[in-house]
């Protein structure tokens, strides 16, 4: 056995201890992509934490962000999702933890608003999606509730000629989207339209069955509808249908909302009624991402960001065609 004084010992154990965290320095954790453009963060990760792809639109998320860093050419990057606000505020806390660039997180609910906190606290950029959390965010991403009932309104108010009647689609359970995208149409109806006569129909959740259901006993109700304004992609469907159903030709023209590709080929195939839709695209996901990783790149981004829904008829609807999107 080889004796050594304690303070020769000490200092061969310090050394080898800073030689293994230069080591450890030089490593990084790279997801999988097949893209070989750089970045200027291209040692940093940003990760992108969005609730599970339990319905059509969600899934489209999935897909537009998976697209996007691929696009971006981003080495190092993570995409989780999670199916509770317990689950989502855990993730934050592993990406915390293991120092990334930057964050995106589409907010299951705004009880996520602590575990954000704690990302600005670390000086963490974070870019907020669709949902805002109460939290000093570096921007936030979404589109506009209200100007989809806006646009919607104007569309069926002139298509109609100012007369006739039409149907309003409630869905109380999506909160602030419903009251939204309705009291947005609903002004402009009122200041625009005053000679349309509004009549309401209520859903449970935004699905082609809910839709069917509703649009079946609003029909049954009412003898004489013009035109029906449907806040989402996937209600509109399953309106379509009982309109089929009933055997209906008085209807004229129903909108939609969102961006869905099932939507987009009854847009194109409509003939007796004029279909359309206002975007509320999940491939917004996209501009969520560009912005976070400009701000991880040490570049100034805008804090809010809106963005408008376009109005997608027959005429424009082959290029939002997507074949791979799963909405």
């Amino acid at each position: 056995m080889i004796l050594m004084k304690k303070g020769t010992l000490l200092k061969i154990v310090g050394a080898t201890l800073f030689a293994a965290t230069l080591g450890l320095a030089g490593c990084s954790s790279n997801s999988s992509s097949d893209s070989d453009k750089t970045t200027g963060g291209a040692d940093k990760t940003l990760a992108v934490i969005i609730p599970s792809s339990d319905h059509g639109w969600q899934a489209g998320v999935n897909y537009y962000a998976n697209q996007e860093v691929k696009k971006l050419g981003l080495k190092n990057y993570k995409i989780v999702t999670s199916s509770s606000v317990n689950e989502q505020a855990s993730q934050i806390d592993d990406m915390i933890s293991q120092g990334v660039g930057a964050i995106v997180l589409q907010p299951q609910t705004d009880e996520v608003s602590v575990a954000a906190k704690k990302i600005v606290n670390e000086k963490i950029p974070l870019v907020v999606f669709d949902r805002k959390v109460d939290a000093d965010y570096t921007a936030y991403v979404a589109g506009s509730n209200p100007q989809i009932g806006e646009k919607s309104a104007e569309k069926i108010g002139d298509e109609l000629d100012g007369k006739g009647t039409v149907a309003i689609l409630n869905v109380p359970s999506s909160g602030s989207v419903s009251a939204e995208r309705t009291d947005g149409f609903k002004k402009v109806m009122k200041d625009k339209y005053p000679n349309i006569k509004l009549v309401e129909m209520t859903a449970d959740d935004f699905t082609q069955e809910k839709g069917l259901k509703a649009a079946t006993d609003m029909l049954q109700s009412n003898k004489q509808v013009d035109g029906i304004f449907s806040i989402d992609d996937e209600s509109s469907i399953g309106i379509l249908q009982a309109i089929k159903d009933a055997g209906r030709k008085d209807i004229k023209i129903i909108s939609g909302a969102g961006g869905d590709q099932s939507y987009f080929k009854k847009i194109d195939e409509s003939t007796d009624i004029t279909c359309f839709t206002a975007t509320y695209s999940p491939s917004m996901i996209g501009d969520s991402i560009k912005l976070a990783n400009d701000a991880m790149n040490g570049k100034k981004i805008k804090r809010n960001n809106i963005i408008a829904p376009t109005i997608v008829t027959k005429d424009n609807v082959s290029k939002h065609f997507d074949s791979k999107s799963p909405y």
